[in-house]
């Protein structure tokens, strides 16, 4: 790994013009590149997100100045916005945010922080030690010296455990973490991210119970949701494993019941096995292995049974609706799905079920919870024979060109439904219509003309009485409470 930062044409361009303007100034103004950027410049990989540690307090009136100065230069720019650390007690901490030359940067004074009864510091002036010395990871508190060009490495390790692939806190993890417990999550996900063994003293101070305990009580749930989302675009197996390890799930997949939490690393291992096997996988596949526990759970809301699972997501990770009803979907998909169907129109329907769209990852997630009763922690004959059953059912699915078939309008519209049969709209149209759409799924040749004769055999025969009583709403049954 290099030890030195290489800077692109745009990066070097932003640099020098930063240097040029700090010197104008009186006295001259120390700029840092700080965290994120550094590390990923160090590790070849691209950034365009900068934060500029400055050695004065305000960030907001030394960005809105730097702007001023690269319109002399004809350098376009963004407004400047202003992020305030604590509106009440440090205005003179103000961070400055702005596009410049296409790069996202934020200027900040160098500060210090000290913690109270929440993850909501007290934030002063720093130095360049006091600065790093605040930040989760050591390979997260390094920086770049604008005016020097050099890596600025002040806990005197975070070049040693980049280059190694250590997580490890600046100060004793107890304290890191009692500060502020957001940084457990994203030490799960750095390490995750960039493959990093967390070292031994960081693990057992992550699982002593006060510790964790503190995700659930001092850490909004919008920022658990965010840092939740963001591991599981990297590596979500090892995220997963780590949550499991450390006994993190309890404190962060949560709401007011707590299953056992086994079930949510076995059908990870077993998501993990179909990756490659060509099995359709997304981050929302693996949000559901977090929330397999809570499957067959339901808790009360408004007075009605509403599924666990979606609780978890929508309450306690605050994630969008969205993802709420795409995780929630796939166990109600499992339920319904019958791999070994073979007639087009039974496998078409299921495909057509709102609850199983897109079908190709419920398919996955019915693999894995036909799976997950009988998994041992290894793949074994039992898995596989379930695998073989759904690749031929995805097979199956392809070649009778249903994927196509399931979103081929019908062929008659509700009008001509109407004309065609002489009746008003009404819930049988609706029943109809279903009926219509079985036939059209298993005569993927036919006709409209054909589809009209089959229709007044039907409502001429055998079908009207069927459909007639198929559109009866339903009796409640007496001692049934009835929905309102």
């Amino acid at each position: 790994m290099a030890r030195k930062v290489i800077l692109d044409e745009v990066e070097t361009k932003f640099v020098n013009l930063l240097d040029d303007f700090s010197r104008t100034l009186n006295p001259p103004v120390e700029c840092r590149i700080a965290g994120g950027w550094v590390r990923d410049k160090l590790l070849s990989l691209p950034s365009h997100d900068l934060d500029i540690a400055l050695s004065i307090p305000s960030g907001h009136s030394f960005a809105v100045e730097f702007v001023n100065f690269l319109k002399t230069k004809d350098v376009t720019t963004g407004s400047v916005g202003r992020v305030a650390a604590n509106p009440e007690q440090s205005k003179h901490l103000e961070t400055g945010t702005t596009r410049i030359l296409g790069l996202e940067c934020d200027f900040v004074g160098l500060r210090s922080e000290t913690y109270a009864d929440s993850r909501i510091p007290q934030v002063r002036p720093g130095t360049p030690l006091e600065d790093a010395s605040r930040r989760d990871l050591t390979i997260n508190a390094l920086f770049y010296n604008v005016s020097t060009r050099e890596v600025e490495d002040y806990t005197q390790r975070g070049l040693t455990d980049l280059e190694k692939k250590i997580a490890c806190t600046p100060l004793p993890p107890r304290q890191t973490f009692q500060d502020d417990p957001l940084r457990i999550l994203r030490c799960v996900r750095f390490a995750s991210r960039f493959g990093l063994k967390i070292e031994d003293h960081v693990m057992q101070a992550i699982k002593e119970e006060d510790v964790k305990a503190a995700i659930a009580t001092k850490v909004s749930k919008e920022r658990i949701g965010i840092e939740v989302t963001k591991m599981l675009k990297d590596d979500p197996f090892r995220a997963m494993s780590l949550i499991d390890n450390l006994g993190l799930h309890p404190y962060v997949f949560t709401c007011e019941v707590n299953p056992p939490r086994e079930s949510a690393i076995c059908s990870a291992q077993i998501l993990r096995d179909l990756v490659n096997k060509g099995f359709h996988i997304d981050e929302i596949l693996w949000l559901a292995t977090a929330v397999t526990p809570f499957g067959d759970l339901t808790v009360k809301r408004k007075g009605k049974d509403v599924p666990a699972a979606s609780i978890v997501i929508s309450e306690g990770l605050k994630l969008s609706t969205e993802t709420k009803n795409g995780v929630t979907n796939l166990f109600e998909a499992a339920k319904i799905v019958n791999p070994d169907a073979t007639v087009r129109s039974e496998v078409g329907t299921w495909m057509q079920n709102p609850c199983v769209k897109p079908w190709q990852r419920s398919l996955t997630w019915s693999a894995v919870m036909e799976i997950l009763p009988g998994w041992t922690g290894q793949w074994d004959q039992n898995a596989e024979q379930v695998v073989q059953k759904y690749e031929q059912f995805r097979r199956r699915i392809e070649e009778s060109g249903l994927p196509d078939a399931i979103d081929i309008p019908l062929l008659l519209n509700g009008t001509e439904l109407q004309q065609l049969l002489s009746i008003s709209p009404s819930p049988l149209l609706q029943t109809i219509r279903q009926a219509l759409n079985v036939w059209q799924l298993d005569h993927p040749e036919g006709t409209k003309e054909e589809c009209e004769v089959w229709l007044k055999g039907m409502w001429e025969g055998e079908g009207r009485a069927e459909w007639e009583k198929n559109s009866q709403p339903k009796k409640i049954v007496k001692g049934e409470k009835r929905k309102r």
